[in-house]
């Protein structure tokens, strides 16, 4: 791939699409719009067709501008997402053709309020007809087309954006390959509705400022409040007029700045319908239950969440991924710690180009060294005993997945549908790098709750049983979600444990327990004789059991049928008794 060294896009202009026909452009309410414009931007090149294409779908009151300069040496006419799109950058115009439009009903050169009415020569204004996510959709596929697009790679979108990444997928299933949706769901909450309600009222209410206030009102919600925090608390305060109510605070001049900008760069009659189109966006509710949406996809998808974002929270935009999951699409999901709220999305450029980079084309990026696979327990051999006892084309959870090295080996060698679950983002990285789907989670938190009855052939729960809260409840929990699961656990009956305790009196430390007492993830430590009287008192079955051992004795001892003493590390395969 080519190298970052040139990696500036320079001045690009925004062209024009103008579709016409006798029909119009119809409109999901029935109404038409006589003709149709739509303002985009290209970057990179086409090649007659031969470049796999990435389509950005913009947020809501952003513009086709995601990358390059308008004037040349201005860095204040920069793309939005200039960081993230050109040569060398994580959506590589080396490589691939992005296309980026201005969204149906603004204010920015495509069809809007704004724009003139054919049949009258005056513009739309207030009778400009409301418009859905579909209908923006719809006219990107009208510019797809007559750009001579025929398969979209990925098509990506945050925010209002990922509402549209989203309809994108769900109405042209087959020309979608990839879909990322970022710091966005399947609606908007109660939280975020109440929000554009309200700021509707102003801008209604109030002709003049309505706008502007609108807008400092949505402009809170795309923060957080540590980002607040860190930015205003100590920040110099101007004199306040307390005539005027006019308090000073550079929190008040900020909103007041943000409000004036907008009122200069945007039309309120466009962000009374572009809202109107946001809040009326429910996946439930055109599809009768997000199943029934869900099972329509066909793409492969990638869902990031913020987690500081309390306009599209984690928990309600992680909801996609799990019906994902549920209906045996291919996701992965991830969250991104930040404390910048929903505007993460377009500030956290390092991290969001890792992940797009990755899920984009995992070829484009270094395959993992060979040497920094963490195989089970440590080594080759006995991560082919977890091998050995999968089928092929079973369906497996590895809970605790690392770098998805284990599922890659098994989907190459076995055709095993797999999915894997970690909390550590640099696991998801590289589980990307392998180009295996993987839900970014933390057991302890999160729990499995989420995931559907029998949705596995196969749960792997590699070393990790000692590490949850609640050891007993999460047995329980994977053989509902699994058929049967491997559990791989170290044993604190082992003798050389029992020896560390009786002559140095310490918690011992070996190549299974590497920890210090107070750093150990370890928190439910348990020995062989505790896990078998667990299954026999919840009914589950051992249906086989091995040992890895490391050291002589200890293989002696587990020969000779001393095994609570004798075994390091158990190997478990185990399934509910039937009733």
């Amino acid at each position: 791939m080519p190298s970052e060294s040139n990696n500036n896009l320079g001045v690009v202009q925004p062209k024009d699409f103008v579709f016409k026909s006798e029909e119009g452009f119809a409109l999901e309410s029935g109404a038409i719009l006589p003709e149709l414009c739509v303002r985009y931007e290209t970057y990179g090149s086409f090649k007659n067709g031969a470049s796999p294409v990435v389509w950005i779908c913009s947020p809501l009151t952003m513009d086709a501008h995601a990358a390059g300069l308008h004037e040349e040496g201005n860095p204040k006419t920069i793309g939005w997402w200039d960081a993230l799109i050109g040569p060398g950058k994580p959506i590589n115009t080396d490589y691939f053709f992005v296309v980026c439009s201005n969204t149906l009903g603004g204010c920015k050169g495509t069809t809007g309020p704004v724009s003139i009415d054919p049949r009258t020569g005056e513009p739309y204004g207030s009778k400009f007809p409301h418009i859905t996510i579909c209908d923006m959709v719809n006219a990107q596929k009208k510019l797809a087309d007559y750009l001579g697009i025929t398969i979209i790679s990925m098509v990506i979108g945050g925010s209002v954006g990922g509402f549209q990444a989203l309809t994108w997928a769900l109405e042209y299933p087959d020309f979608v390959k990839r879909c990322a949706v970022i710091a966005s769901g399947t609606k908007l909450s109660a939280q975020a509705l109440g929000f554009e309600i309200v700021g509707r009222s102003i801008i209604l209410d109030d002709e003049k400022n309505g706008l502007a206030n609108a807008r400092k009102m949505a402009h809170i919600t795309y923060l957080s409040a540590e980002s607040m925090r860190n930015r205003f608390d100590s920040a110099e305060h101007l004199p306040s007029d307390p005539e005027k109510f006019y308090t000073g605070f550079a929190l008040e001049n900020y909103l007041n700045h943000q409000g004036e900008k907008f009122m200069e760069r945007f039309d309120a009659n466009s962000y009374l319908h572009l809202t109107w189109a946001l809040d009326n966006f429910s996946l439930e509710k055109k599809y009768g239950s997000l199943e029934n949406a869900v099972s329509r996809l066909k793409s492969e998808f990638l869902c990031v969440h913020l987690s500081s974002d309390w306009l599209f929270a984690p928990d309600e935009s992680k909801k996609l991924a799990w019906a994902l999951l549920n209906q045996k699409k291919i996701v992965s999901s991830v969250e991104l710690d930040t404390n910048l709220g929903h505007d993460g999305f377009l500030l956290e450029v390092n991290d969001m180009g890792n992940l797009l980079s990755r899920f984009l084309d995992p070829q484009a990026v270094d395959s993992p060294d060979e040497k920094y696979v963490h195989f089970a327990f440590g080594s080759k051999k006995n991560i082919n005993r977890i091998f050995d006892f999968i089928p092929a084309n079973s369906s497996v959870l590895d809970i605790g997945c690392g770098n998805g090295h284990l599922l890659h080996i098994l989907w190459r060698e076995k055709q095993i549908a797999g999915f894997g679950l970690d909390r550590s983002f640099n696991s998801v990285l590289h589980c990307l790098n392998y180009d295996v789907p993987v839900i970014q989670s933390d057991l302890n938190k999160d729990g499995l709750s989420q995931i559907a009855d029998n949705s596995f052939d196969f749960v792997i729960f590699n070393r990790t049983l000692q590490e949850t809260q609640n050891p007993r409840d999460v047995l329980l929990e994977i053989l509902r979600i699994g058929k049967q699961a491997i559990v791989t656990f170290p044993n604190f009956g082992n003798w050389l444990v029992r020896k560390t305790l009786l002559l140095k009196g310490r918690m011992p430390k070996s190549k299974y327990l590497p920890y210090e007492w107070y750093n150990t993830p370890n928190i439910h430590l348990s020995t062989l004789l505790d896990f078998t009287t667990l299954c026999e008192e919840e009914g589950i079955s051992i249906k086989s059991m091995e040992f890895a051992n490391s050291n002589i004795f200890s293989k002696l001892l587990t020969k000779l049928g001393l095994k609570n003493l004798g075994a390091e590390q158990v190997i478990a395969v185990i399934e509910k008794h039937s009733t």
